[in-house]
């Protein structure tokens, strides 16, 4: 009953203002895109807010969907000189919310302080997982239903935001997408992306097989790139030389935007089970991921031309054979640029 109350006061606002909070990863940032649009479709004049890490903004911001985005330097609090300073910044957020009177608020990560947040906003229509969480169950006026573990990550957004409404939920598949920045050109270029990274070691597909998958698809006429970002600077000094020698692209990258610019200017990326992937495939490349522990049914990067291969007991049993044929299955023959060697 009092859910039902709180949503009828939410219908009988003029405009809408609705805040998404997500802190991480990057992957399932850009996996709430599809929530965002389905929003802007039902309420057209909403204006949404969307509270993030600081390290991924440029996500939601490009993204068009959003009206205004909240950054917090949540990796700050690791850093004892940022400590302070993310702890201002989290202090002046919290008062922005507060004072920003919104109608309602969707708690899309499900931590106890992303429920606070979600409480401050002061919104009367609050949705979030509770997960057996007494203080959740406090801070939420509505429990998004669902299955975390097994519903892809998209359907389960655009579930939590049009089940909180009252509305059908709308059936998938669910693609995000967002804007190609200025020069991009993944439709023409001959280069494909490798992302070596990942977030824990038994995700990482080794260097080794890498090198082995950037020979074969350069046999076939394609270009190849590697990516490695902070996680990866043990690896730097090998990889660096084998694409040296190799006449391969090499792509270091701490920061979103610029590794955006340089991701668009492959034809496709070949990745582990991580962010990248999933920007790639919102971008429109195709996109092949590597699996070990992830479940593909659950957090595969929704491209609508992809690939994946797995290896659920150790990833490096997947043959850079295979990654190479399912590639090139996607790719077809390599392009040939009038006054291209």
């Amino acid at each position: 009953m009092v859910y039902l109350i709180e949503l009828i006061k939410f219908i009988g606002f003029m405009k809408k203002k609705i805040l998404i909070i997500r802190w991480s990863g990057m992957g399932d940032i850009v996996m709430t895109l599809p929530a965002l649009q389905w929003i802007r479709d039902r309420f057209p004049d909403a204006a949404i807010s969307y509270l993030t890490d600081t390290s991924f903004a440029a996500i939601p911001r490009m993204s068009g969907l959003a009206d205004e985005v909240f950054a917090v330097d949540r990796r700050g609090f690791k850093t004892p000189r940022r400590v302070i300073q993310a702890a201002g910044g989290v202090l002046k957020t919290a008062g922005r919310l507060a004072f920003s009177s919104f109608h309602a608020a969707f708690d899309l990560q499900g931590f106890g302080e992303t429920a606070i947040l979600a409480r401050l906003s002061g919104a009367p229509l609050r949705a979030g997982r509770v997960k057996g969480s007494w203080l959740r169950r406090r801070m939420y006026t509505f429990s998004i239903s669902g299955d975390w573990e097994k519903e892809h990550r998209t359907a389960f957004f655009v579930r939590a935001v049009s089940g909180a409404f009252g509305e059908p939920f709308p059936q998938g598949p669910h693609f995000p997408s967002l804007p190609r920045p200025k020069g991009a050109f993944p439709d023409t270029s001959r280069v494909v992306g490798l992302n070596i990274g990942a977030s824990t070691e038994s995700r990482r597909w080794s260097e080794d097989h890498f090198f082995k998958l950037a020979r074969l698809l350069s046999r076939q006429g394609w270009g190849v790139k590697f990516f490695v970002g902070p996680g990866e600077i043990p690896l730097i000094p090998k990889v660096h030389d084998a694409c040296a020698k190799n006449r391969w692209g090499f792509s270091f990258h701490d920061r979103l935007g610029p590794f955006i610019r340089d991701l668009c200017r492959n034809r496709m990326l070949i990745s582990n089970d991580t962010g990248p992937g999933h920007l790639a495939a919102a971008f429109g490349m195709p996109v092949v991921t590597l699996f070990s522990t992830g479940t593909p049914g659950n957090v595969a990067p929704m491209a609508r031309r992809s690939a994946w291969l797995r290896e659920k007991d150790d990833i490096n049993r997947i043959r850079p054979e295979d990654v190479a044929g399912a590639a090139l299955e996607l790719l077809g023959p390599a392009p040939v640029i009038p006054g291209s060697p």
